[in-house]
């Protein structure tokens, strides 16, 4: 699907070998980027990785809807499916504000109307789930959620000759 505005680029989308674009592309005028300072790329991941393999995530910019002739924005290479980033759920593949970037990348190309969107590529036996966004704050993920919003209180002390 073509999305008109940042957004969802993956949601609870399951790779396997090879490359794999994003379910999403953003197509968003050229116009639209010129006031962005802040536009973060992230890549969570949703169901952990298996089998053995890299895994690598690529955030293109293209004149195709199809991502067929692209240039890179920003890449993540992760060498095993053991790296914490993919093996464990909720958390951050990566996170990183992409927006000044491709502000310049535009100006750069001339484009009016580009598509971005995400080719993954995995090898080897190599699974994974993601969800992945553009959005114009910096997410959370579940694991930052959990540590920074404890549901634990503190402790009470016990007081002297309580017996405790």
């Amino acid at each position: 699907m073509i999305l008109d505005q940042k957004g969802k680029l993956s949601v609870v989308q399951a790779l396997t070998a090879g490359a794999t674009d994003s379910q999403n592309v953003i197509q968003m005028a050229a116009v639209d980027y010129a006031g962005i300072t802040d536009l973060w790329l992230t890549i969570d991941t949703n169901i952990v990785a298996g089998g053995a393999g890299t895994l690598v995530f690529d955030l293109v910019m293209s004149e195709e809807s199809t991502l067929d002739t692209n240039t890179s924005i920003v890449q993540t290479s992760i060498a095993a499916v053991t790296d914490l980033r993919v093996a464990t759920i909720g958390r951050h593949i990566t996170t990183i504000n992409v927006g000044k970037t491709i502000k310049e990348m535009l100006e750069a190309s001339g484009s009016d109307t580009p598509f971005i969107g995400l080719i993954s590529t995995l090898g080897g036996s190599a699974t994974i789930t993601i969800d992945a966004a553009l959005s114009p704050t910096e997410p959370q993920t579940l694991h930052h959620k959990m540590v920074v919003v404890s549901p634990v209180g503190v402790p009470a002390i016990a007081s002297p000759g309580s017996g405790e």
